[in-house]
């Protein structure tokens, strides 16, 4: 196999791994993140309702200024951040979110919220 065909193949194998990972879409707050939230949290966890976990998340600054917990999101490590992790069927403390009989987020957008963590958990 001559070089070119190998970088080649090298950079179709990258490029499958972006895809495979949630890499390869740039995904914000502002653009994918915050209707997931609006959908699925604020009906608790906005400032004009008392949460026992004391998170407010109207906003992407009131998100990382975290509740009793702390910082709900870990840029760059979603397995360590509550945001993600409370989304899944057996979190470590508490209840899986979101409560009650409303609607649940997909497992689409749960990895929508999981890659954006991964990529940073960037605003814009």
């Amino acid at each position: 196999m001559n070089f070119s065909r190998l970088a080649g193949l090298a950079i179709a194998v990258t490029c499958l791994f972006c895809l495979a990972s949630g890499q390869g879409k740039s995904i914000t707050y502002s653009k994918d993140v915050a209707p997931l939230v609006k959908k699925y949290c604020l009906p608790c966890h906005s400032a004009d309702n008392d949460n026992s976990s004391e998170l407010v998340l109207d906003s992407l600054n009131t998100m990382r200024a975290g509740g009793k917990h702390g910082d709900p999101v870990m840029p760059g490590k979603p397995k360590e951040s509550n945001l993600y992790k409370k989304l899944l069927a057996d979190p470590e403390f508490g209840r899986q979110m979101p409560r009650g009989k409303g609607p649940k987020p997909t497992e689409e957008e749960i990895k929508l919220i999981y890659d954006w963590i991964l990529q940073g958990a960037k605003k814009e």
